[in-house]
Formats: C-alpha cells, sequence, structure tokens
C-alpha cells in the first residue's frame, strides 16, 4: 500500500506529520513471513527475509519484482526515520525479526516478551503485544483499555483505521491462498461510519483528558529500554504460541521449524550484519 502512495502526495503530505512504522513488504500475501522463513536453516530464513523485505512483492503471484518494502518506504518518506515494525497479525518470525534490525527497525511491536514494559533483546526493544484491535467505543473496550493502562507501565494500542468504512478486513481473501485478482472489502454504511469515527474522536478527547490529569502520557515515538529480556525455554514457548494464533487461525498453517527458531533466538546469541 506504501509504494501505491506515491500517487497521493497530499497524503504522503498528511503522514509526515505523523510517525511513520513498517508492517512488511507483502502483509498476507504468500509466501507469508510464517511461511518462507519455516525452514530449517535460520541462517537462510534471515536471508530470504533481507531480500523480500526490500522488494516489491507482486500481490497476486507472491514473487519478488525488483526493488521495494522497506527500501521504498524510505524513499517516500525521506525524512522520516522508520524504525518501529509491527508484524502482520502480530505473527512474527525470530530470523525475519534479526532481518528487519539489520535493515535499521529497532522496535518491535509483535511480541508477547512482556505486558508491562518494554524490553530489550539482541539490539531490538520489545514493547508490549498490542490491545484492541478497533474501536466501537463500547464499555467493554474502555473498560479493557483502563485496566491496562493502571496495570502497566506501557500500554500499546493497535487500532485498524479500515474497519472504520470497511465490515471486514481487506485481506480476508487471502485466507485460503493468493487470489486470481485483488478485490476491496465490503463498505460499511455510511452512518455506521460516522458513528464509529465519533466514538474515536471522543476516545482521543478522553485519552487527552487523562494526558492533562498526569494520569498517562501519550507517544508515539518508541524509546530504546535497558531493560533485559528474559531468557530461556519458557519465554520462547509463550512467544512462540502466541505468534502462531494468527497463522493457526486465518491461514489454517502448521508451522515446521519457527518452534525451533524461537528456541534459538531465546537462548543463544545468533547475530547478523547485513550489508547492502
Amino acid at each position: 500500500m506504501a509504494e501505491r502512495l506515491e500517487d497521493f502526495p497530499n497524503t504522503v503530505d498528511l503522514l509526515n506529520e505523523h510517525e511513520i512504522g513498517y508492517h512488511s513488504s507483502s502483509h498476507s500475501v504468500h509466501p507469508t513471513i510464517f511461511e518462507y522463513t519455516d525452514i530449517a536453516d535460520y541462517d537462510e530464513a534471515y536471508s530470504i527475509s533481507i531480500k523480500r523485505e526490500t522488494s516489491h512483492i507482486n500481490p497476486l503471484t507472491g514473487n519478488i519484482e525488483g526493488k521495494g518494502g522497506l527500501l521504498f518506504l524510505k524513499e517516500l518518506f525521506p525524512a522520516k526515520s522508520i524504525v518501529a515494525y509491527r508484524a502482520p497479525g502480530c505473527c512474527w518470525s525470530p530470523p525475519h525479526t534479526e532481518a528487519l534490525r539489520d535493515l535499521g527497525i529497532n522496535f518491535d511491536f509483535s511480541s508477547a516478551a512482556s505486558s508491562s514494559n518494554a524490553v530489550s533483546h539482541k539490539g531490538i526493544t520489545f514493547y508490549p503485544y498490542p490491545i484492541l484491535g478497533s474501536w466501537n467505543g463500547s464499555l467493554r473496550d474502555y473498560r479493557f483499555l483502563g485496566q491496562s493502562v493502571l496495570k502497566n507501565e506501557v500500554t500499546v494500542t493497535g487500532f485498524h483505521p479500515s474497519l472504520l468504512v470497511s465490515e471486514n478486513q481487506w485481506d480476508s481473501i487471502y485466507h485460503r491462498g493468493n487470489p486470481k485478482h485483488t478485490a476491496p472489502p465490503k463498505p460499511r454504511e455510511p452512518a455506521e461510519t460516522q458513528r464509529l469515527v465519533r466514538d474515536f474522536e471522543l476516545f482521543l478527547r478522553r485519552m487527552r483528558t487523562l494526558e492533562k490529569a498526569k494520569l498517562a502520557q501519550i507517544t508515539a515515538e518508541p524509546r530504546a529500554s535497558e531493560r533485559k529480556l528474559k531468557l530461556g525455554k519458557e519465554m520462547a514457548e509463550r512467544c512462540y504460541q502466541r505468534s502462531m494464533i494468527w497463522a493457526h487461525r486465518w491461514f489454517n498453517y502448521d508451522p515446521k521449524f519457527l518452534h525451533n527458531h524461537f528456541l534459538k533466538f531465546y537462548e543463544q546469541p545468533i547475530q547478523h550484519l547485513y550489508k547492502p
């Protein structure tokens, strides 16, 4: 989607007012991250990740077609430091995350390594897993958010703005494989979109009220953490199980080698250095 933004300079100008992060070169296009890194050799999975995240990926075939990905995003926003990443569906893969680190990504928002604060490991700061994928303005949403803010040092929200105007996610057409053609999701009724936008604006105003009362500090700027990630098999198992929920639920994918990659990432000091 970022590659298409070059045709909309006004949108790019508006986005320049915000922090810009990365969300992968292909999201749900097959092979997905959890598919192309699901190979026995950790280093090979790392090399594949470097290649695909610096390339344009055909949305119908999944094939590499020239330069794109993170390189294109940096060219589109030359004044921005693009250093943060969240994996699609928060389904991340250790060799892929190490590849992104060597491409300049220092902050990850995909892991369940910590629920209350940011922690660091192998040059990457892992922020807590994002809460809330959408906002309906319900009492449940406010209760869930409030409990997290009061309980945890850091709370990360992860709203999908597309759901304000669409009934489902754009990538649902990829759940059974690459489609023959792309298609937009079913739009919401205008009145429903207006209600959701009003509810979201109310949420923003209430969060600003909390900030003015010094009950919360709101920022989009990630910061490095000196807290070290807890290592070991227990942490590896927890993060692996949480990471694979998206792959299992929406793509019916059962990995063969990713479990070993998580064990290796949390137990051994593997380091790479990508040289473009």
